[in-house]
């Protein structure tokens, strides 16, 4: 199924001097999409946005954080017309190279002859991230697709894995343009795995992925999965982590964690059983690698 953005979203922008951490979980629980935050370089001001298809929910969230202990410096609402959000992706999402195998390319760049022309061996995945918010761009998925680059780097084809927390079903194409037969992609967000099945649909992939539309703190796929990725968020990883361990019966890579949250999610899954193999971050966001027994 096509997805077309609404004529018309509305984003709920915030401003604040400090850590943003407690807004953003916030957010990720009230609001349909999650949060995008905006630096300016030298200032120690950051600019939390949130998009929403209607007037009224953003209005409801912008009383609400007006409301609030959250230490805002301002908090606003604007439109963003359709012709502005399909220039913001194409403005700020440019081709990426991942790894020793793989090219994400924006689909509006996929007959660009710079792009259609290579001959590189490197798979190309084609995405057109609709209101998912998954393009590699930001290091939580881009850490993602590299440890699955380097998984099949060092030979492993699972039998079957999981992508908790898809988006776009970026991470899944590329497993499975990289070789894995048997996908299983949740995503608490329907609009979310509308937009992936129609990258799906971009890329050719007919079958190998299952889409889903999954509330894991409700509900849990049946057995266990080689692989399991899940790029949430820091609380939400704390409060899975043991069905998150409990469904991996190999690598479990996780992301979507903010850099003050390092130490609490390697001693949890820690204590949980889970050994460390491999742990990078970009002094904001951190991602881990375990192998669980």
């Amino acid at each position: 199924m096509s997805v077309t953005p609404p004529k018309t979203l509305y984003i709920v922008a915030i401003s604040l001097d400090g850590d943003t951490e407690l807004l953003n979980e916030w957010l990720c629980e009230h609001c349909p999409y999650p949060p995008v935050e905006l630096e300016t370089p030298g200032s120690t001001l950051v600019w939390v946005e949130n998009y929403f298809e209607s007037e009224e929910d953003a209005l409801v969230v912008l009383n609400a954080v007006r409301d609030s202990e959250f230490p805002i410096s301002s908090c606003e609402l604007r439109p963003c017309p359709e012709e502005d959000w399909t220039t913001f992706w194409q403005h700020h999402f440019q081709p990426r190279v991942i790894g020793k195998r793989l090219v994400i390319l924006p689909e509006w760049l996929r007959d660009e002859p710079e792009w259609n022309g290579r001959d590189d061996q490197r798979e190309t995945v084609l995405i057109n991230p609709g209101l998912s918010f998954g393009t590699g761009d930001h290091f939580t998925t881009r850490f993602c697709l590299e440890m699955l680059d380097r998984l099949v780097d060092q030979g492993v084809h699972p039998a079957r894995c999981f992508d908790a927390g898809c988006g776009s079903a970026i991470l899944s194409i590329a497993a499975h343009k990289l070789g894995w037969p048997d996908i299983l992609a949740v995503d608490v967000d329907p609009l979310s795995i509308e937009q992936a099945g129609e990258n799906l649909e971009l890329n050719g992939v007919v079958s190998g992925i299952d889409l889903g539309t999954m509330d894991l703190t409700q509900t849990w796929p049946e057995g266990q999965f080689d692989v399991v990725f899940a790029n949430l968020y820091g609380g939400l990883l704390m409060q899975l982590a043991p069905d998150l361990i409990r469904i991996c019966s190999g690598t479990l890579v996780l992301s979507g964690i903010r850099a003050v949250e390092t130490d609490a999610i390697a001693s949890l899954f820690g204590d949980l059983g889970a050994r460390e193999v491999r742990c990078e971050s970009d002094h904001e966001w951190s991602g881990f690698c375990f192998q669980i027994p």
